[in-house]
This record gives C-alpha cells, structure tokens and sequence, in this order.
C-alpha cells in the first residue's frame, strides 16, 4: 500500500483536529449535566434519589416503574430529568400508599425518603384477666400499673420548649397545634425542608386546624400527636404534598405514651398496644 502523499495526511489531521475542538464543548456540556430534551431544547438537568427503607416496595416515576425493592437495593437514583415537578409513588402491599411531588432542578438532586405505614396497624386490649381473645393480651399487675403511671405523669417539655427533642428537630405544642422545627444553627436542612432543593424552611406543620393537639412525639419515623376530639394520630414530616397522615385511634378522649419502645393507647380505663407499624 503506497503511504499517504502529503496533502493528505495534512488533510486528516486538520480534520480530526476539526472534530476534536468541536467535540470538546460537547463533552464539556454533557459532563456538566447539559441535556437536550425535545420540546424543551437543551436544559440542565438534575436528578432524583429516593430511599425506601423496605423490601418489596415498588417504586414509580410518573407512573413508569423504575423498580421494586429487594434485600440489598433500598436506594434508587433518577437523573438525567429535565428540571419541572414529578409524581414519585411508591407501592407495598400492606402499606398504606405514598406519594409525594418532587421538583428538579438544574444540576441538583432531590432526595426523598419513604414513610410507608402498615395500613391497618394491630390494635392489642392489655388486660390482667386470663383470657382466650386474639384481640387481648394477659399482661402483669406490675406492667399495667406502670403504664397507668405514665399517663398519670404530667407532661414535660425540654430547655427549649418542645415537647421532644431528636436528631436536631424538635417537635412543638403550640396553640393546640403541632409543628416541627429545625434545631441546629449552620446546618444545611434536611430534604423535607425543602420544597425544592434550593428552598427551604425551618418548620412544617404536622397538625393545624380546629382540633386541640395536647401531646405529640418521635415515632416510627413519623410523628405522633393526640387530639382531645380525634384521639391518636401519626403523620408524616415533610413540607411537599402529600405528607402521609393516618388515624391510630380515632376516639375522642383517647392518650397515648411510649413506654420501652411500645406505643400504648388508653381509652377510658382500657389499656391497649398498637403494634405493627
């Protein structure tokens, strides 16, 4: 094969030095998170981080599966998505349904995690009396008499007015109603916060409305409150629609109080265990 003449090879390389430089700001656009998105032209995107802390769970984007949960894969990320709102979903038999708007925006990540509540908790009577009823449960003289201690006990609050306190939020009464508020000063909020990535605010309000809330409290992931007309509650913390909030116990008149770890309702003079959550 006769070596190419010199005008040629001058031809080639001014040709690939051509494509090169007009590679480059390609490269450069895509790795910096440029994107082109039919009607929307090119735009930056962002993305989408969702963790579920269960197995089983199936997990939606604007109604396209993007996957189901397993052993080992409790974390999905979305990216590439054009900044805009996006229904996320998440889908668990025997979970009550979560749902939440997300909005993206250029070059950042928004990041969500999962509240799924068994969708019909397990109501359990504590009773001294032997007894044969599923729905009951025989407990100790000693054990009953402490958990009516604990709801004979005044409630109390921290050096800062809530009601609890934990990882840096703190969980208030105020005026009857419920709020939640970030606690620690020169710390980036965590992400229901934030109605998108680059707005956030420091307190969500869990229960606001004609009801009196009287007691409130860190459970499950959620926070649980009391209401002198509705009884017992436990709801979601984030400030995008739509936070999950469900009726434990809707009875007026009904408490509540964690006692090791187990939510005990009292009713009247019943005593009862809410278990699975």
């Amino acid at each position: 094969m006769q070596p190419l003449s010199h005008s040629k090879r001058r031809f080639y390389l001014y040709g690939l030095a051509v494509l090169f430089f007009a590679a480059v700001p390609l490269v450069l656009l895509y790795a910096t998170g440029y994107r082109y998105r039919g009607e929307f032209g090119v735009v930056r995107t962002g993305g989408i981080f969702i963790s579920i802390p269960y197995s089983n769970a199936v997990v939606s984007l604007d109604g396209a599966e993007v996957g189901t949960t397993g052993l080992l894969n409790h974390d999905f990320y979305v990216g590439d998505l054009a900044p805009g709102a996006y229904r996320l979903s998440i889908v668990r038999e025997g979970s009550h349904a979560w749902e939440r708007t997300l909005v993206v925006e250029s070059n950042l990540v928004t990041t969500a995690s999962a509240f799924l509540i068994a969708d019909k908790p397990v109501i359990v009577r504590l009773t001294t009396a032997t007894t044969s009823d599923p729905a009951s449960r025989t407990i100790r003289a000693e054990e009953e008499k402490m958990y009516r201690a604990v709801f004979s006990a005044s409630a109390t609050t921290t050096a800062s007015g809530a009601a609890e306190e934990q990882d840096g939020e703190g969980v208030f009464i105020e005026q009857g109603d419920v709020v939640l508020r970030w606690m620690r000063e020169n710390v980036p909020l965590p992400s229901q916060y934030c109605g998108r990535p680059s707005y956030c605010i420091e307190e969500i309000s869990i229960e606001r409305g004609s009801e009196v809330s009287t007691r409130a409290a860190f459970y499950a992931g959620g926070i649980l409150y009391r209401t002198r007309e509705g009884g017992v509650f436990i709801a979601e913390a984030d400030v995008r629609p739509t936070p999950v909030s469900l009726a434990l116990y809707p009875k007026k008149g009904a408490d509540f109080a964690i006692v090791g770890g187990v939510l005990i309702v009292k009713d009247g003079t019943a005593l009862y265990a809410v278990e699975g959550l």
